[in-house]
């Protein structure tokens, strides 16, 4: 029985852009072989950046997956994380059987988290820092008193050439107003920032909207990619990204004893959410329920989550709660996983707290081990990853899992992909950087 009340949330759509390719089921195929997303960065110059390696989106053709003039005209306005959202929902919408707005539809609203866009901007300050540094020993000597306001007029001529779009891009918020504009969705429309378990909440919440009878279909997912010089740059130096591009594939190891770090991927992921009945009625296939969806703050640390993970423990016991499930109805976790040294303890321990002597009897897997950490697209990538667990009856392998951290003891599928025949409900942790996190529990598709 859904958690949500009278009004149960199925999912109908599924679409994804990710590292390792843009159809649900050949990604959800590679991750069982245990293929992994993760490469070197072509996309620009990482001769100064830490972290050269990533879960990279690659042969993505918006235009050939959007070929219609309205939604060619909103790709030349949107940024690469707009584009790569704006394309998972067109795959999700179509899987769902949604048809194409006619006008406004105010029974269709849109939750997303996202990234900040607008990459243009950073790297424009970050070429005018570069610039700064190589002009202030000449000008220092020929001209001490012109330093200041030469550099600052080379500061603003340069800023007053950047298009207005492009700064414009920098607002997150423009993820979801694209899709509602795409798809007419009249109704609620909220975009989430909240980092590496934004598009978890999204899906979370938009549930919540169904639940309550402000909508009868939602959007809901995730995008972000921090792959451009500045962003990888910034995150790099919180010590939380591995630093060991030689391994390539190998680099990112979540429960090993080796691990230093997670490897950052970009991607974006959608679900259709949709009640029941609604969907019933216009015979639309249903993958899963969304049975329950628990949210939390550490309240604690901005980059570390307390050692006894209760900020975690919270958000899964309310996920279960709601869902009116016990621990030992889960049959497998999508773990956050991120691949750190204190997250992967920490999480194991919360599991244990809540699952009890069940968490060593089921399979806990970290897909982030093959597409790299999505930030605000993770927990809506794996979300989809899930329910197709779910509906395939089979989990994937936790990739680079060789030297078992003994603190971290469950069962993380390291020999490769398992069949779970009696697989019925599954969940799927997001844990974020600020101290947010987010659970999500999802069951099989009601007869």
């Amino acid at each position: 029985m859904s958690g949500f009340g009278r009004r149960r949330v199925v999912v109908t759509g599924l679409g994804v852009v990710s590292p390792l390719g843009h159809d649900v089921a050949h990604m959800f195929d590679a991750l069982c072989r245990g293929e992994s997303g993760i490469r070197p960065i072509r996309r620009f110059d990482t001769t100064h950046c830490r972290s050269k390696i990533g879960g990279t989106v690659e042969d993505l053709d918006a235009a050939a997956l959007v070929p219609d003039r309205p939604g060619q005209l909103m790709l030349r306005l949107a940024d690469w994380i707009q584009t790569m959202a704006f394309c998972a929902t067109e795959l999700a919408a179509r899987d769902a059987g949604l048809a194409p707005p006619a006008g406004p539809r105010p029974r269709l609203g849109v939750f997303f988290g996202a990234g900040r866009g607008g990459a243009e901007v950073s790297e424009t300050l970050l070429a005018l820092v570069a610039e700064a540094a190589e002009e202030w020993p000449r000008l220092r000597e020929r001209d001490p008193d012109a330093l200041y306001s030469r550099l600052a007029g080379s500061v603003f001529g340069a800023l007053n050439r950047i298009r207005p779009t492009s700064y414009l891009q920098q607002c997150p918020t423009f993820v979801s107003g694209f899709l509602s504009i795409r798809h007419g969705a009249a109704g609620p429309m909220l975009t989430n920032v909240n980092l590496c378990s934004a598009g978890a909440q999204a899906i979370g919440e938009a549930a919540w909207v169904i639940a309550r009878d402000d909508a009868d279909v939602m959007l809901a997912g995730g995008a972000d990619s921090m792959l451009n010089a500045a962003e990888l740059t910034a995150f790099s130096n919180l010590d939380a990204v591995t630093t060991r591009n030689e391994e390539g594939p190998d680099a990112c190891k979540p429960f090993d004893l080796r691990r230093d770090g997670c490897v950052v991927g970009e991607g974006a992921a959608t679900l259709v959410l949709e009640e029941l009945e609604h969907a019933r009625r216009r015979g639309a296939r249903v993958y899963a329920e969304v049975l329950g969806y628990g949210a939390s703050s550490d309240a604690h640390k901005l980059t570390a989550p307390p050692e006894d993970g209760h900020g975690a423990v919270l958000a899964m016991e309310r996920a279960l709660g709601h869902a009116g499930l016990d621990g030992r109805d889960v049959g497998h976790v999508n773990a956050h996983g991120t691949g750190t040294p204190a997250n992967d303890v920490v999480e194991t321990a919360a599991l244990k707290r809540v699952l009890g002597e069940h968490a060593h009897r089921i399979p806990v897997v970290s897909t982030k081990s093959m597409t790299g950490h999505l930030i605000a697209g993770a927990g809506a990538l794996e979300a989809a990853i899930v329910v197709k667990c779910l509906v395939e009856r089979v989990v994937p392998p936790t990739r680079n899992l060789r030297v078992p951290d003994p603190r971290c003891d469950l069962d993380y599928v390291a020999e490769g992909a398992r069949a779970m025949l009696g697989l019925r409900a599954v969940m799927s942790n997001s844990f974020a950087i600020g101290g947010s996190n987010a659970c999500l529990v999802f069951g099989k598709a009601p007869a």
